[in-house]
């Protein structure tokens, strides 16, 4: 499997439209090159994380999404403003996955398109980052968000909408190229870490209280469908929190000290983990919504099977 990049200006699905460069002020100028530079900076810095990883599977992995992030920074990534308008089209990093036929001699590659924006859309100041899907994914980080957070935060959240691009592009296979060809892709080094086949149990848990949560907020899914997003979401938090602590070994190793690294927080609560889906996927849910007694009881109903989830998730990617 590798990475080629193209010309960017065919926009296919986004929904936008190609805007005057000269309606960009200065202060989102400022943003854009401020946001690019440090999640170039973060890039370099999970670069050098990576022999930290306790697995070659986890290294294969980041060093998979490290490389398709090379291919929009320093440059290659487009720019939008505040209206929404593309002021730069993004570069095209196309993803070949190579097919295995019966007699091995191969039917043609399947491809999968990414583009990447840095966004100047006013967005809720809590949302840094949101991947879109359609016959590619989109993604967009949001620079107002991400202005003021240290490079690896920023590159963290790059990381982040990078893992759902890639279940998006299995998801696309077993579309185009059926069941069987996906499998193969999951039967591989370090595919298999995609492979959430195994987490039927817990999802059967998370779906009793999702169906509550439907109740509450209005959100447009099943509860199926519903659970097995948020045990993709999971699968992102965690392996996220997996990157932090081998930026804090990498960065510990550098200054020479002796002892353990400090390593980062890695817990979240079902609150904070459902206000965090439903931010990215831009449901018409209130703040209020989120913080009604009704919410807050289901959370705190949650909270032991999202634990459980969380411990699962950190075994399944090898700790």
């Amino acid at each position: 499997m590798y990475i080629r990049t193209g010309d960017g200006s065919m926009l296919g699905a986004l929904p936008c439209y190609l805007g005057d460069s000269a309606a960009s002020s200065r202060e989102a100028d400022r943003r854009f090159k401020h946001v690019a530079a440090r999640i170039t900076e973060g890039l370099k810095a999970v670069k050098d994380a990576i022999p930290q990883l306790s697995t070659n599977a986890q290294q294969a992995l980041l060093r998979f999404m490290a490389s398709q992030l090379e291919a929009f920074f320093p440059r290659g990534h487009g720019l939008v403003d505040a209206k929404g308008n593309v002021l730069r089209p993004s570069q095209i990093a196309t993803v070949q996955v190579p097919m295995i036929g019966k007699d091995n001699a191969g039917p043609p590659p399947f491809e999968y398109r990414v583009r990447l924006y840095l966004s100047d859309q006013m967005v809720d100041p809590k949302l840094r980052g949101r991947h879109m899907t359609g016959h590619f994914s989109g993604i967009r980080l949001f620079t107002r968000a991400l202005y003021g957070a240290i490079p690896s935060r920023s590159v963290l959240t790059a990381l982040h909408e990078m893992i759902h691009m890639m279940f998006a592009m299995v998801r696309s296979l077993e579309r185009l190229r059926g069941a069987d060809k996906a499998a193969q892709l999951l039967s591989r080094e370090p595919w298999r870490l995609l492979d959430l086949s195994g987490f039927a149990e817990h999802r059967g848990r998370l779906e009793r209280h999702v169906r509550d949560l439907l109740r509450v907020f209005p959100i447009p899914m099943q509860a199926a469908e519903l659970t097995a997003s948020l045990v993709e979401e999971g699968f992102a938090s965690v392996f996220a929190v997996i990157v932090d602590e081998a930026l804090a070994r990498s960065s510990h190793a550098k200054t020479g000290k002796r002892g353990p690294a400090l390593l980062p927080s890695g817990g979240f609560s079902p609150e904070e983990f459902i206000t965090s889906y439903v931010l990215e996927r831009g449901f018409s849910v209130t703040k209020r919504q989120l913080s009604s007694p009704q919410a807050r009881k289901i959370f705190a109903r949650m909270t032991s099977d999202v634990d459980l989830l969380a411990a699962a998730l950190r075994a399944h990617l090898g700790g």
